[in-house]
């Protein structure tokens, strides 16, 4: 029966060679799959590691600009200090003078200690005549005012250079009394470390007079110290004068740095330019 044998030959052949190709087949699936999984796994590594180098680049980009922005604003408050600097050294190039208006409002006798009186309003001004600070009334007695003044004269350096703080003399008044009285017994005008309000911005006081008026005389006793501030001249002055009910007067800084105390003109509101 060699027909039947050769049949069965054949088809044992074919079985074989179907379970080849299914091993073949099923041995390059697996390949496959294990190629594909090693692959993702090194894609996906490739991946993190993209990630965290373009997170340290970002990183590194953010903190150069907060350098670059921390430097901004470096200059910036530079700037911002330069142009208050300025500012307030123009504002003081402006103030050559400081001026006040003294009213005799009344005047008489008291009646108990027989002494002569007047009564007085106190007002600074500006250059144009008008009050920069709240007017003050005084009962002083006798009929010569006095103001007590402490005066502080700059290096003509500082003017010329336009120094902040220091390009106008600085004058402080003290108190305000009458030749019927004690110095110690008239009234305060500046607070001694204040800040007089045509020098003031911003209410602030600056280091400069904070030194100068809080311990003034020994300023004015120690030539060191003087030379350390620019100071050429510091003391005090009184200018006085024998005062008339109704009528004005004027107190004031000249740019020379003198006090002066003078009679103002009938409507005078604005002061005259020095000759």
């Amino acid at each position: 029966m060699p027909g039947l044998t050769d049949g069965v030959a054949t088809v044992n052949s074919l079985i074989r060679t179907v379970l080849a190709l299914v091993v073949v087949g099923g041995i390059s699936a697996a390949g496959y799959v294990g190629w594909t999984t090693y692959n993702a796994s090194e894609l996906q590594e490739k991946e993190l590691e993209n990630a965290r180098n373009q997170l340290k680049e970002r990183e590194a980009k953010i903190a150069r600009m907060d350098g670059q922005i921390n430097t901004l604003n470096q200059v910036v408050k530079e700037k911002d200090e330069r142009i208050e600097h300025l500012d307030t050294a123009l504002r003081l190039l402006k103030v050559d003078k400081r001026v006040a208006r003294l009213t005799i409002l009344d005047q008489g006798q008291d009646e108990e200690s027989k002494r002569k009186f007047a009564i007085v309003q106190f007002e600074e001004i500006d250059k144009d005549g008008k009050a920069i600070d709240k007017p003050r009334k005084f009962k002083v007695f006798g009929d010569i005012i006095y103001i007590d003044s402490w005066v502080v004269k700059f290096d003509d350096k500082y003017v010329e250079q336009a120094e902040i703080h220091r390009s106008t003399s600085l004058v402080l008044f003290r108190r305000i009394f009458g030749n019927q009285q004690k110095p110690d017994d008239g009234f305060k005008l500046d607070e001694v470390g204040s800040n007089p309000s045509v020098y003031s911005r911003g209410g602030k006081t600056s280091d400069l007079q904070r030194k100068i008026f809080s311990d003034f005389w020994s300023v004015a006793n120690n030539k060191t110290k003087q030379k350390e501030l620019g100071i050429r001249a510091a003391h005090g002055e009184a200018p006085n004068i024998k005062v008339e009910k109704g009528k004005t007067y004027l107190l004031n800084l000249r740019s020379s740095g003198g006090v002066s105390l003078d009679h103002a003109k009938p409507g005078q509101t604005r002061i005259e330019p020095e000759t």
